[in-house]
């Protein structure tokens, strides 16, 4: 940790730290920063004791491993290895333990970016794509170590364009923009690369009224005084390693979107609310909506708009979803609902006539592979053309939910479905 550094390089000493004493109010200082400093004053010392015994500790450990290594050398024709790098993470998760409520101090304080070193959260590994998303490419992904990470989805499909541009991202620092119809994966994929590589993950939702005080923040009341509030993309851009979901983005206006140019820049260091703001190690910033930047052509996604050229000009990379191959939709279905593969099948072929359909312009909206889940995961409680209706027709328009009907009674057998449930 940086405290730990700062004090092992002699910028610090134990007693110095003991005795420091809070920060004095300054016309160039920060309220969050003085708030922080105060705050975490005596969190600070006690975390300061803890890492002394750490140290202690971590001086005892070292010569316990000399001695265990200098018996290893008698020993050299027994297979006997230390993990050294366990040893290793095991004493950072001790001086991680002791910093956390320092940690929380500084983020209930919105001061992360002026003390960003402090956080827990770090790069801890490096590992090649076969180990991470099971797919084998010669790529390499960066691990962190965000206890607020998502939860790892098992059934996710990924494909090699993703993942190879997803790296790109990662290793470059650019933006992404992800596109295409509903259902296809845009924001699960941002989710899930999080999960995968132990990142933080932060979705806004952006709509026609969102402001840029809305996502960026802006100056409120606090305890009596005025002080600068941030909005959750700075707590998250300032946040090393998070991944950064921009939902519908296109639905904001484009005057309220401006202030995010700066922020998208590499290397950004933005001015706003008073204070320098700059990306946190490892932070991630991905674009999507059902559009690819030039706005809706179908009609189907009202109230989206063309993408102003600045800010799309941010985005490197734009990817553009669709719906997986049959094969890949069937393991799918059958990953997540547990169904038989002729089931899945069956249920498929019928949701690949529905799309079919979106393109003569019979349906306005086609069935996404989250609906056929959900419509196969229903089929024990209701008989199918009920579970039809409630999971596929009843978000439709009139005339697509009377084209989707038409699709059932031509397509789904009921007592197959039966037999097969």
């Amino acid at each position: 940790t940086w405290l730990s550094a700062q004090i092992d390089a002699g910028y610090f000493t134990l007693d110095g730290v003991r005795q420091a004493l809070p920060f004095a109010p300054h016309t160039t200082t920060s309220s969050a920063v003085e708030s922080v400093a105060n705050k975490a004053q005596s969190l600070a010392l006690e975390s300061v004791e803890k890492i002394s015994a750490l140290q202690t500790a971590l001086a005892k450990q070292e010569k316990t491993l000399g001695s265990i290594q200098e018996s290893l050398g008698a020993l050299a024709e027994v297979n006997i290895g230390i993990d050294q790098a366990e040893v290793s993470r095991k004493v950072s998760e001790l001086v991680d333990n002791a910093f956390k409520p320092f940690k929380q101090a500084v983020q209930s304080a919105g001061a992360e970016s002026v003390i960003a070193n402090i956080s827990s959260v770090y790069k801890v590994d490096r590992k090649p794509c076969v180990e991470v998303f099971g797919i084998d490419l010669p790529l390499e992904f960066d691990i962190y170590n965000d206890p607020t990470a998502p939860a790892i989805d098992p059934h996710f499909i990924w494909t090699e364009s993703i993942l190879r541009t997803l790296a790109f991202a990662q290793d470059t620092g650019r933006n992404t923009w992800m596109g295409g119809e509903k259902g296809t994966g845009k924001s699960q994929t941002a989710e899930q690369f999080s999960a995968r590589t132990g990142r933080g993950f932060m979705r806004y939702n952006f709509h026609k009224y969102t402001t840029a005080s809305d996502y960026l923040g802006d100056v409120g009341l606090e305890n009596g005084a005025t002080v600068f509030k941030q909005g959750d993309f700075l707590r998250a851009y300032t946040a090393p390693s998070t991944v950064i979901l921009l939902d519908e983005i296109t639905n904001a206006d484009q005057g309220e979107l401006a202030p995010l140019n700066g922020f998208l820049e590499p290397n950004a260091k933005v001015t706003y609310g008073g204070s320098v703001w700059t990306k946190g190690q490892g932070v991630m910033v991905f674009g999507a909506d059902n559009t690819l930047l030039n706005g809706d052509t179908s009609g189907r996604y009202a109230g989206t708009r063309t993408t102003n050229t600045a800010l799309a000009d941010r985005f490197t990379a734009v990817i553009k979803f669709s719906h997986l191959p049959f094969d890949v939709e069937v393991k799918a279905v059958m990953n997540h609902t547990g169904c038989k593969k002729e089931l899945a099948e069956h249920v498929l072929k019928a949701i690949k006539v529905a799309r079919s359909k979106v393109e003569t312009g019979d349906i306005l909206d086609a069935p996404s592979i989250r609906q056929v889940i959900g419509f196969v995961e229903m089929l024990p409680y209701h008989s199918v053309s009920d579970a039809w209706d409630l999971v596929m027709v009843n978000r439709q328009v009139e005339d697509s939910g009377i084209a989707l009907r038409g699709i059932m009674g031509a397509c789904l057998n009921e007592s197959t479905i039966k037999s097969l449930i």
